[in-house]
């Protein structure tokens, strides 16, 4: 009897994953996991996402690595003669679908991505697309799945700026200590030394500075950009570091800046010259205002 209960639900289970689906160009799809509800008409918006792979099993695009799912919206169907690669598998689409398809790279290069098959593969070889397909919605569900994307990363980047800011901050203090440089602390996590004090006006975030600078890596002291004319710029435009401390100072300042890299140039960095994550010192002094 328990056999028989095996026998059965393979049977099933093999039922199941030998459905296909046929695209409106004749390209035919596995069905893994059915979705519900109809097609995804012309207009709407198909949230997914997508793998595919060559003839050798090596991955060539995984959008689940992306921070945003893929979103596709059907075109009219006043298109669908011109589809002649896989982009009609998106004219089939339910929500909560899990499909495969397999093309030729010839069909895959040469009609979807409207250029030649590379040299290092054979025109005959076979791609492999996985589908996944989380939601199938129109304009204000596309917006409102947008808005929620940009949150949902705008607080993770402040997150991670908040992390990297206190390791900074501590790079920064432990480098003031070995060097026994005495520093003011301000609350950004930015330290400063004033090597010549003025009194007067001050800036504020909406002025133009006029300035001189030398910039180096607190690691290293490697020096990677320094002025050789005063400088004219809005502080506005310039980085955050910058921005907290230099309304601290009048005109005729100078002084010694320990920026963390959460308010330099970040994750980032200015390539080529400067890396994603670095601390770095500016001599700079404030030659006036306005």
């Amino acid at each position: 009897m328990k056999l028989s209960y095996v026998l059965i639900a393979a049977a099933v289970l093999l039922s199941a994953c030998s459905k296909s689906r046929k695209a409106p160009n004749g390209l035919e799809l596995k069905v893994v996991r059915e979705g519900e509800g109809n097609y995804a008409a012309p207009g709407q918006y198909v949230v997914m996402n997508m793998v595919y792979k060559d003839a050798k099993d090596s991955v060539w695009d995984d959008s689940r690595k992306r921070p945003v799912p893929m979103v596709f919206q059907v075109p009219d169907t006043s298109l669908i003669k011109q589809e002649l690669g896989i982009e009609s598998v998106f004219r089939i689409l339910k929500k909560g679908d899990s499909l495969m398809a397999k093309v030729s790279a010839q069909s895959f290069f040469m009609n979807s991505l409207k250029q030649p098959v590379p040299p290092n593969v054979k025109a005959e070889s076979e791609f492999t697309f996985y589908f996944g397909v989380t939601e199938v919605t129109g304009e204000q569900g596309i917006n409102a799945l947008m808005q929620k994307i940009q949150t949902r990363e705008y607080e993770k980047s402040r997150m991670n700026q908040e992390g990297q800011l206190a390791t900074d901050t501590l790079a920064i203090d432990a480098y003031l200590a070995d060097k026994k440089i005495d520093a003011i602390k301000d609350k950004s996590g930015v330290r400063y030394v004033i090597t010549k004090a003025s009194t007067g006006n001050k800036p504020t975030i909406e002025s133009t500075l006029t300035f001189a600078y030398k910039g180096s890596f607190i690691e290293t002291g490697e020096v990677f950009d320094q002025s050789t004319s005063p400088v004219v710029y809005p502080l506005s435009q310039l980085i955050r570091g910058w921005q907290i401390v230099f309304p601290l100072f009048a005109k005729g300042t100078k002084a010694t800046l320990y920026v963390p890299s959460s308010l330099g140039y970040g994750a980032s960095g200015m390539p080529p010259r400067i890396p994603g994550n670095a601390n770095l010192v500016f001599e700079v002094e404030l030659i006036d205002f306005k």
